[in-house]
């Protein structure tokens, strides 16, 4: 058995490229998540510095909700590290993967809205100032824009990805064909999003627009106290509508992000046939979009880190407003004492 001099292993180290090294690292999902956490920490610490004030909201629904946002990142990193690190699925064909986190944002968002209501008395209205509100009427116009612009986008690549698929085995398929031009040689199949991820992700991606429309819905019918202020009533409605733009923005980021990295896996120029006598000459590989498919698979990691980051900000986010009462109750009884 050989071994690896200190001096051989430096070397070898020092001809690996800072760009290289930042790949290989921005290749796993757990560096991602690890990334945005340490981030989103970051930016809370700055922020409580800063001397900035989290905006006026109900505070069981947005520690709902930031319950729901780490309940989603916790389930898919599970996910990522079961089928990567502890169970061997490299043969199996792991349909469900790019839907976990839209399907645990939706399911959660779901449940939120139907446990919306008022308990204690609700307000009284005047017919002639009563206004018809609407599920737009306090969610934020750019969120809700982006999440639509990224499910748009999300659904569009599922399609296209499906059609440039292949079922290599029976079922629906889940690999894609390489053709090598001016040869005999067979097309080499290699995994790639096709139908069998594309179908998941497009019914998770319905299902979680579906889910936001009628949490925002609710929270903008849904009638308040009556011992509670208009302004704040309003605030409190738009602190929760974003919050759950926010989560479902953060989900679908990490679902696109999924996708085009093992788009990005199948993407090659060349291949080298082994032959009995050694080694062949190097052939093309014809891959439509190739070019394209690149450079998602260069921003996929970017997207994975800007949707865990949103996720880790609505979890902290939810800890520092449910430790808030506790702080100002602490505070009142020190100055009554």
């Amino acid at each position: 058995m050989s071994t690896l001099h200190p001096r051989g292993l430096a070397s070898a180290l020092a001809r690996i490229l800072p760009f290289d090294l930042v790949g290989a690292l921005l290749s796993s999902s757990v560096v991602s998540a690890a990334l945005a956490v340490f981030a989103a920490v970051a930016i809370a610490v700055i922020t409580r510095r800063a001397g900035g004030i989290a905006v006026a909201g109900p505070r069981g629904e947005r520690v709902a909700l930031a319950g729901v946002a780490c309940t989603v990142g916790v389930v898919w990193l599970l996910d990522v590290v079961l089928r990567g690190y502890v169970f061997d699925m490299s043969a199996t064909v792991s349909w469900w993967r790019f839907a976990v986190a839209p399907t645990a944002a939706a399911v959660g968002l779901a449940l939120l809205a139907i446990a919306m209501r008022t308990r204690r008395p609700r307000r009284s209205l005047d017919a002639a100032m009563a206004v018809r509100r609407t599920w737009t009427s306090f969610g934020p116009r750019r969120g809700i824009l982006s999440f639509t612009i990224l499910g748009a986008v999300a659904v569009a690549l599922a399609l296209v990805f499906g059609g440039m698929s292949t079922a290599f085995e029976p079922g629906l398929a889940a690999h894609v064909a390489l053709e090598l031009p001016n040869t005999d040689e067979a097309p080499v199949i290699l995994p790639f999003p096709g139908w069998a991820y594309g179908i998941p992700l497009i019914l998770s991606i319905v299902a979680l627009a579906a889910a936001l429309l009628l949490a925002l819905h609710r929270n903008a019918v849904r009638p308040f106290p009556d011992d509670v202020p208009l302004d704040v009533e309003r605030t409190r409605r738009a602190s929760v509508a974003r919050d759950a733009v926010i989560l479902a923005v953060g989900a679908t980021l990490i679902a696109l992000a999924g996708m085009l990295r093992l788009a990005r896996s199948a993407v090659t120029t060349s291949l080298t046939i082994m032959t009995d006598s050694g080694t062949g000459p190097a052939l093309s590989v014809n891959l439509p979009h190739a070019d394209l498919i690149l450079v998602g698979g260069i921003v996929a990691p970017v997207l994975e880190i800007g949707g865990c980051l949103l996720l880790a900000l609505l979890a902290l986010g939810g800890i520092r407003v449910a430790a808030a009462p506790r702080r100002r109750t602490v505070a009142v009884r020190e100055l009554r004492s």
